[in-house]
């Protein structure tokens, strides 16, 4: 088969194998990736550390926004340095322009010896976040459309994109991903590095599209041919509101776009990273949450009041956790006092769903107060001992559930699981010019 009629074919199915970019030799790995902007957003540390590691250097963090510094005064001032540093970097060569294809990226952290992913661009076409959907590449929870006009402001005109996405397929018989390691094994490492902050290693390997073209095609095929009617094929694990951003700002350009520029013009395509749901890698960590700027001892009381609750108070986190660990309960954890709790849930959705309501439900008739969202129980353990929060100890979503649903067409609530904890989530590494150069 001609390598036009691959491309086709691999776009009817929702992707595309485009030049990638990747840092140049004499950019430093270690400082130049840098974990997705919306971990640590109650941790300032965290971003203090690594803006100390990346000053003065060549680094994805000038690049990006962490959501940390989304209300902060000099935001605006910061959306503008970060399109003025990439076209900086682009100029100066700092990044390096491979041929049509794709990357292999082995990922090892302190809680997993490897998780396997593909780099490639999805095809925006094929996607939509409304609930209710049947496109090919689906949301798996609710997007806050409020969340999108701070990264249109950033996309938008942007000569560079810097992915955190990554994107599920369900094949439990390794037949997408797998196979392209195999046919990929003898090529050298782009690169090989250590990350930061406790990031774990990672090596990329480069697979060429008339390699990837053949083995990508048949294989997605067989897997869209799973579906009856509207097939899921692709379900979005981490990055929901970044591919949302993508997606509107296509959807902004496009109509003033020539009838023959639509079909490839960069902005239909966003960079991600394709992983298997089924790789010994991939294990769902539920989000927790925190309550801030409230009084604990006055949650307590509201929590009290709620049918069927039964709080089980004790002031150890530990207990919290053992009393969690099937999950039927809920931890509630605060400096004061500390309970699990049975949540409101009917039954037929996550108790994610019901703590959101809960937490919603609290805070609407009261002025101060704010919702977070934690990755990892040592965080919001950390968190919880301030004397003004009240976390929430979360269960997990077993995996296999999570395409069932989508599928049945529910739609989690915000932030329902996290694809690993916090230190595991994907690095910005590899990106892809946006301006057609």
């Amino acid at each position: 088969m001609a390598v036009q009629n691959f491309y086709n074919e691999l776009l009817s199915l929702g992707i595309a194998l485009p030049e990638i970019l990747v840092p140049a030799e004499s950019v430093d790995i270690s400082t130049w990736a840098v974990v997705a902007c919306d971990q640590y957003t109650s941790e300032p540390g965290y971003w203090s550390a690594v803006a100390a590691v990346a000053k003065d250097r060549p680094s994805a963090l000038h690049c990006i926004l962490p959501e940390i510094f989304l209300e902060s005064p000099d935001v605006e001032q910061r959306m503008l340095s970060i399109k003025l540093t990439m076209a900086d970097y682009l100029a100066r060569g700092f990044l390096r322009k491979l041929s049509p294809g794709l990357i292999l990226v082995d990922r090892r952290t302190v809680f997993h010896p490897s998780r396997k992913g593909i780099v490639l661009a999805l095809d925006l076409e094929k996607y939509d976040y409304n609930r209710g959907t049947k496109s090919l590449i689906r949301p798996t929870e609710d997007t806050i459309l409020e969340r999108i006009p701070p990264r249109i402001k950033i996309r938008r005109e942007a000569p560079l994109e810097l992915p955190h996405i990554m994107i599920l397929i369900d094949d439990p018989e390794k037949s997408v991903i797998e196979p392209l390691f195999d046919a990929g094994a003898g090529e050298p490492p782009l690169y090989d590095a250590d990350l930061m902050m406790d990031g774990g290693h990672i090596v990329g390997r480069y697979l060429p599209a008339e390699t990837a073209s053949p083995l990508l095609a048949a294989s997605l095929s067989r897997l869209a041919g799973r579906g009856n009617g509207d097939p899921l094929l692709f379900a979005v694990g981490d990055g929901n509101h970044s591919l949302a951003t993508a997606k509107a700002v296509w959807e902004e350009l496009k109509p003033g776009l020539p009838k023959q520029l639509t079909a490839s013009h960069p902005a239909r395509f966003a960079l991600v990273e394709i992983v298997n749901l089924y790789d010994s890698g991939i294990e769902f960590e539920p989000i927790h949450r925190i309550l801030t700027g409230i009084s604990p001892a006055e949650f307590l009381r509201y929590i009290e009041k709620i049918p069927g609750a039964d709080p089980r108070r004790t002031q150890s986190f530990a207990e919290v956790r053992e009393l969690c660990a099937d999950g039927s309960l809920v931890g509630v954890l605060s400096a004061e006092w500390s309970a699990a709790i049975k949540t409101r849930s009917d039954g037929s959705r996550l108790p994610t769903g019901a703590v959101q309501e809960l937490l919603e439900d609290f805070l609407r008739t009261r002025k101060e107060g704010g919702i977070d969202y934690i990755h990892g129980t040592d965080s919001l353990f950390s968190l919880c001992r301030r004397q003004d929060t009240v976390g929430f100890l979360l269960p997990p979503l077993p995996k296999r559930e999570l395409f069932p649903a989508v599928i049945g067409g529910e739609i989690l609530p915000r932030k329902a699981f996290s694809i690993g904890e916090a230190p595991e989530k994907r690095f910005y590494l590899e990106g892809r010019r946006l301006d057609g150069r």
